[in-house]
């Protein structure tokens, strides 16, 4: 019972002191990253990219606007064009239903009734 104690009492420690520590450098990298983003270099270059992206966005719409209707109409004129249905009939012959397959008949007896116990399949 001591060594649960002693082991109960040794990961408290640790857990408090490794949270202080790791609240200290989660502090640590939080002010650095406020830094640097506040710093005028950054900002002038995040500016800058917004400017960019706001410039650019309706050329990327409409590009992609195109591409989103060669794609379709590709796509329609490709299975407009098909003659044949997916079960690989002609089209004149899928109109007919495929045979059905025959019905199961009652079970025929067995010759052989099966091993008991202590005897052998063969």
């Amino acid at each position: 019972m001591q060594k649960v104690l002693t082991f109960a009492a040794g990961a408290a420690v640790g857990f408090v002191l490794g949270t202080r520590s790791g609240r200290q450098t989660y502090e640590k990298m939080r002010h650095q990253s406020l830094e640097l983003w506040h710093n005028p270099a950054v900002q002038e270059k995040v500016s800058g990219a917004t400017e960019t992206v706001k410039d650019k966005a309706p050329q990327v719409q409409h590009k992609v606007g195109e591409l989103a209707k060669k794609a379709t109409h590709h796509h329609h004129t490709e299975t407009s064009s098909t003659t044949t249905p997916t079960n690989g009939a002609p089209l004149g012959d899928a109109a007919t239903p495929a045979p059905a397959a025959p019905t199961p008949t009652e079970a025929e007896p067995t010759t052989a009734a099966p091993p008991t116990r202590g005897e052998s399949a063969g």
